[in-house]
């Protein structure tokens, strides 16, 4: 696409692969920008051009960094892109520096607090919840009291449902009110934004808000009853457009939200779709994003769809893969034509002759929390004709958490099947087939 350097912040994780696989077959060359403690397995390796050892939280260093290794190279910056919530920042700050296109830091301090973000939503009268901050368990009672119970606890910063948690009574708040101050501010400790946001030595808060359960509005085999959808996006010059949905019906409405499915194209109906894409539109423009891909989360209720959160990147995990085989749009390069000003952003393909896209579902497996000792069934459900990707988060060996004090899945496998029924019933075999050992 281009012969400069495309600039790259990213954990360097098996769920992050497949995009900067993607990345590495659009951009000739790749440039990893990574912690000193960052290792770099060899699958990456292979990808990148070269590494740069940077502080995020020291970014007029990292930047010289940045700028002495182009020099000595030669080249120049085609863009930059973030594949992590907490490097967003961080980008942005390298970004104005380079003079390349990113959302600017104060769109994204908006864009990034829960509080702000929603104080935007409920001031362009979109759908959105009830909430306020606490930094004391007696501010948060009353903000629930004020709500009513139940209401879920969340860190300001954080991201993937880490520190998410619904209580029922004071007594329930009470008791997770601690863990969820500390834990959410320690989970994001590395993030400039967060240095930012609490400079001066002020106080960490959370999030008070009101729970919206959502109502699956879909037939399913699946007991999966709360209903959730996400939207993938971009915005440029101002134009917002959507490029593919992911349903993601949860099993119950707490008291955490550890994702089990997602699941492309959507099921809804078309009304209340169009009403999805029209919150997503409104919820970007009072953000003010520009200049970046986007992921918005909402709740559907038998009112119309109620927004939850919207980040200015791509959606994690599988979504980038998914949203191929169901949509046919490539949200990397989306993403890299916005980072590198390339014209035109790529949208859905093109109804074509010839067989219709399959049904896309992704099925969260977990462990028991406890030692990984070993991980059983993988190579059957891999050898599955309709199985199109088995991605290990947690290897044997490690300690395996759970929500909410963990933001992924120990496996996930994706089906593409003629229909969501047989999509639906190879979940549920691979589900059985899985085994995790724990101790």
């Amino acid at each position: 696409m281009t012969e400069g350097t495309l600039l790259v912040y990213s954990p360097l994780n098996e769920p992050r692969r497949p995009a900067l696989t993607r990345l590495a077959e659009l951009h000739p060359r790749i440039v990893l920008l990574a912690e000193d403690d960052t290792e770099v397995p060899s699958w990456a390796d292979e990808l990148l051009a070269d590494v740069v050892r940077i502080d995020r939280l020291d970014a007029p260093a990292a930047i010289r960094t940045t700028r002495d290794r182009l020099a000595r190279r030669g080249g120049a910056a085609d863009g930059i892109v973030s594949l992590s919530e907490t490097g967003l920042a961080f980008c942005s700050a390298v970004a104005a520096e380079l003079g390349l296109p990113f959302t600017p830091s104060d769109v994204l301090e908006r864009a990034r607090d829960k509080s702000r973000m929603r104080a935007a939503f409920a001031e362009h009268g979109l759908p959105t919840v009830r909430f306020g901050t606490a930094g004391r368990l007696d501010e948060a009672l009353a903000i629930a009291a004020d709500i009513g119970y139940p209401v879920v606890l969340k860190p300001l910063l954080a991201g993937g449902s880490l520190f998410v948690w619904t209580v029922h009574d004071p007594a329930e708040l009470a008791a997770a009110f601690d863990d969820v101050l500390r834990g959410g501010a320690q989970v994001v400790a590395g993030d400039p934004l967060v240095h930012a946001t609490f400079r001066g030595g002020a106080a960490p808060r959370l999030l008070v808000e009101q729970l919206i359960h959502g109502r699956r509005q879909f037939a399913s085999s699946l007991d999966l009853p709360i209903g959730e959808v996400s939207v993938e996006g971009s915005v440029v010059g101002g134009e917002v457009r959507v490029l593919a949905h992911h349903d993601k019906p949860l099993p119950a409405g707490g008291p955490f939200f550890e994702e089990v499915l997602w699941s492309s194209p959507s099921r809804l109906p078309a009304a209340l779709l169009a009403q999805v894409n029209d919150v997503a539109a409104g919820a970007v423009r009072a953000l003010g994003l520009r200049d970046c891909v986007f992921h918005a989360e909402m709740r559907t209720t038998d009112t119309g769809p109620v927004l939850l959160e919207v980040a200015a990147r791509m959606g994690g995990g599988p979504i980038f893969r998914s949203a191929r085989l169901a949509h046919g749009v490539d949200l990397v390069e989306a993403m890299l034509r916005i980072a590198t000003g390339a014209p035109g952003t790529p949208g859905p393909a093109a109804p074509v002759a010839g067989p219709p896209r399959p049904a896309v579902m992704t099925f969260g497996l977990f462990a028991d929390e406890g030692m990984l000792r070993a991980i059983e069934g993988l190579a059957e459900v891999r050898s599955h004709p309709d199985v199109v990707e088995v991605c290990v988060y947690e290897h044997p060996g490690t300690y395996i958490r759970r929500a909410p004090r963990s933001d992924h899945c120990t496996v996930h496998v994706m089906v593409a099947a003629a229909d969501f029924a047989t999509a639906e019933d190879l979940g549920r075999w691979a589900q059985q087939r899985v085994r995790f050992v724990t101790t």
